[in-house]
């Protein structure tokens, strides 16, 4: 069953489904209507496709019915037929979902090896960079962990001109990495916003995710 990981907690849904499925049996899974299948013809990519049609797999899944996914000018992701803010986030390989029917919901999913070292200092401060750098066997872990909070705030955020290194501010601590629970913060125009964020090791995986008002 590829639907690794299902949680249901104050009026949240998440789930995280791993592709191990041919295109044909996506297909029968989706059970895609008009609309939709005219997009999926316009794919090339295999990849795309199958990342395409499992995020809905998991929709109809998590939901218990068919919707359609559409995008606002900005890219943002909403239903257009069912009462539930949407967030979605892929790796190789994997889709995650989390729905909630009046918070602001952002979730991200990054592979742990992925090697990020260099790009680092882009994204994060000088604090997160010590931080980070703080034990060497669990540096690009670590480094995976910020950028993967950083981009789920990122998608709760509305505004534009977001600036990852200065905006967004995580807060991490060893008891934090065992309780599974983070602090965000977004500073824009001398405005401060704090976000709690969950995450989930899972094998190779990282998964964050969390919910604000608007």
């Amino acid at each position: 069953m590829p639907l690794l990981f299902q949680q249901h907690t104050d009026q949240s849904i998440l789930g995280l489904w791993q592709i191990t499925e041919g295109l044909s049996e996506l297909e029968n899974l989706a059970q895609l209507p008009l609309s939709d299948a005219i997009v999926y013809s316009s794919f090339s990519a295999e990849n795309r496709k199958k990342e395409w049609l499992a995020t809905r797999v998991l929709l109809n899944e998590l939901v218990q019915k068919p919707c359609l996914i559409k995008h606002h000018n900005t890219g943002r992701p909403y239903l257009d037929s069912l009462d539930f803010n949407l967030s979605i986030s892929h790796t190789q390989d994997f889709v995650a979902i989390l729905l909630h029917p009046t918070l602001i919901p952002g979730i991200d999913i990054e592979q742990s090896t992925r090697e990020i070292g260099k790009v680092a200092p882009r994204f994060l401060s000088a604090k997160e960079l010590d931080w980070c750098s703080r034990e060497k066997a669990s540096q690009n872990r670590d480094l995976m962990l910020h950028w993967c909070a950083k981009e789920a705030i990122f998608k709760m955020i509305k505004r534009g001109n977001i600036e990852f290194s200065t905006d967004i501010a995580i807060e991490i601590n060893d008891t934090d990495l065992e309780s599974g629970r983070i602090l965000g913060v977004f500073t824009q125009n001398n405005t401060a916003k704090i976000i709690s964020l969950e995450f989930l090791e899972i094998d190779k995986l990282i998964l964050v995710w969390g919910i604000t008002n608007d």
